[in-house]
């Protein structure tokens, strides 16, 4: 007859042990990692930022970061020429939609007109609340004076109303900050 002898209690302990042990280099090593890339992924971030920045008032020299209030407006700045003098604004805002936060960049001459806008990157339905990128839809805004609009002003995209919808708020979000910063 034999008899089973009972684990002692540190082999019960020890597998316990081992996997903090395994979670505690784990959890180290992913901070040591973030704190190598995430400068790189700002620097990254900024650099895509200014190129649409750029993009939207392609005769600016540079920008200049304004304060804004605004719920809703993530960046407001002034686009300046190669003397300084202010040629235009771009004001970033978002809102929520269907997938998530909708940011759009707006640029607004100094007379208070849209002259160029686009989207930002979000997760919007892909072929559904991604038409909004699309030309048929932002382009709509192009040329309106900085003035809140309602849905009836634009055509909103059938399917993706909620997606349109969080465009269109965030449009009215870029005028409301417009208007603060000039």
């Amino acid at each position: 007859m034999s008899s089973a002898s009972k684990p002692s209690a540190f082999e019960t302990v020890r597998p316990v042990i081992v996997l903090v042990a395994i979670c505690v280099v784990a959890g180290a090593l992913l901070g040591v990692v973030h704190d190598i890339t995430q400068p790189i992924a700002d620097a990254i971030a900024e650099e895509r930022a200014q190129e649409t920045y750029a993009a939207l008032v392609p005769e600016a020299a540079g920008f200049e970061e304004l304060e804004c209030s605004v719920e809703g407006c993530t960046a407001a700045l002034a686009a300046t020429d190669a003397s300084g003098s202010t040629v235009g604004y771009v004001i970033v805002a978002q809102s929520k939609g269907y997938g998530g936060q909708v940011p759009i960049a707006v640029a607004f001459d100094t007379s208070g007109n849209v002259t160029s806008i686009t989207t930002m990157p979000n997760e919007e339905t892909p072929g559904l609340g991604s038409r909004i990128a699309e030309e048929s839809y932002i382009g709509q805004y192009v040329g309106l004076a900085a003035s809140p609009i309602s849905a009836d002003d634009i055509d909103l995209i059938s399917g993706a109303t909620i997606s349109s919808k969080a465009a269109l708020s965030a449009f009215n979000i870029a005028v409301e900050a417009y208007e603060e910063v000039c």
